[in-house]
């Protein structure tokens, strides 16, 4: 049978230039994942508890409004009724469930367990490019770029539900990677429960998917994914672009495309000192001006609700820059190569 193996794509030369760096090489090291997550682990516990602190004394909340109404829909279950009896509450049933604890244990414990799904991810983004054979550093390099990311580690702590999201799929594209189709499978259908927004990345995976095996009737296999057939690179784009034209817009959409982000990193051409911080500081900077006049308006009541709306643009516009900067800077890699076996090429060839 023809087997699918993962090729060895070096990663691109520029991205590489990181390595050069002696010392900063050296320190990434010397610390490995375990370190990193425990690391990470603690920071994320002091964020916790500082939010409780900021709760209780200051204007703005550093808990999320949607971390309340998990909390009540939990409470709600744990008293035997319904979680929808909470007029706001429009999720799955699950996340009620995972969270009764809040209301048994203390108020806080959702927090840890979206925080948990948060390091969870960083471990998930190793593996994934473990698999894809690229050098330790860089992997380190990219778990960093999640772990430490002040717009990912925030949500988690903050009370909101999409790390867990983002560790399933980042677990799917494992299961794919690794041949377990079913598994995967389940994972989709129970992902797109959880959040609808993943049903976006269903004609990538059916692009994965050989149809002939479902017509013969055999076990599905890996599709080749050929040099300007990048699925990591297409989900990544995808999902920028899908946030980024999105009529609701909020800082915890961000994540959905940060996890996928350390993916294409190593094989990015873009080089750090220039383009990369120029994307850095375009992408934040109308980040920033978006929330200043949100905040006027949410917090403050005044009305700059045209402010907001050229913010807004001025928004999308920095996230088609860095869309396109992205794309073209892309060095395009194989994920699946095949092996040929004259057995498969026969019921090809029935077929």
């Amino acid at each position: 049978m023809k087997k699918c193996h993962f090729c060895d794509a070096e990663p691109a030369p520029a991205f590489s230039n990181l390595q050069s760096v002696s010392l900063s090489q050296l320190a990434m090291i010397s610390i490995n994942i375990r370190s990193l997550l425990w690391l990470s682990a603690i920071f994320r516990v002091i964020l916790i508890i500082y939010g409780e602190w900021q709760d209780s004394h200051m204007e703005v909340r550093y808990t999320d409004v949607d971390y309340l109404v998990f909390s009540d829909a939990a409470s709600l279950m744990a008293s035997g009724e319904s979680p929808y009896k909470r007029t706001t509450y429009r999720y799955s049933p699950l996340l009620a469930f995972f969270l009764i604890p809040n209301s048994i244990i203390h108020r806080s414990w959702g927090k840890f367990l979206f925080s948990a799904s948060d390091l969870l991810v960083g471990v998930f983004i190793h593996s994934i490019l473990k698999l894809r054979k690229v050098p330790e550093d860089l992997c380190m390099y990219s778990v960093v770029v999640w772990l430490f990311n002040p717009f990912t580690f925030t949500i988690g702590t903050r009370g909101n539900c999409e790390p867990i999201v983002c560790a399933m799929i980042l677990w799917i594209i494992i299961c794919l990677l690794k041949g377990n189709v079913l598994q995967a499978a389940f994972w989709y259908g129970l992902v797109v429960h959880f959040r609808i927004y993943p049903i976006i990345y269903v004609l990538p995976i059916i692009l994965v998917l050989d149809p002939l095996f479902f017509r013969s009737g055999l076990k599905p296999k890996l599709q080749n994914w050929s040099s300007r057939e990048d699925k990591t690179l297409r989900s990544s784009n995808k999902t920028v672009a899908f946030v980024a034209f999105n009529k609701v817009v909020t800082a915890q959409y961000f994540v959905w495309f940060f996890c996928l982000l350390p993916l294409i990193l190593p094989w990015s051409n873009m080089k750090l000192k220039w383009e990369g911080l120029s994307c850095i500081l375009v992408w934040i900077g109308a980040q920033l001006h978006w929330l200043m006049w949100g905040y006027l308006l949410e917090f403050k009541g005044k009305n700059v609700f045209l402010q907001l709306w050229l913010a807004g643009l001025l928004f999308l516009a920095a996230n088609t820059f860095v869309l396109i900067m992205i794309t073209c800077r892309h060095t395009y890699s194989p994920v699946f190569q095949w092996l040929e076996h004259p057995t498969l090429k026969n019921a090809e060839k029935n077929n």
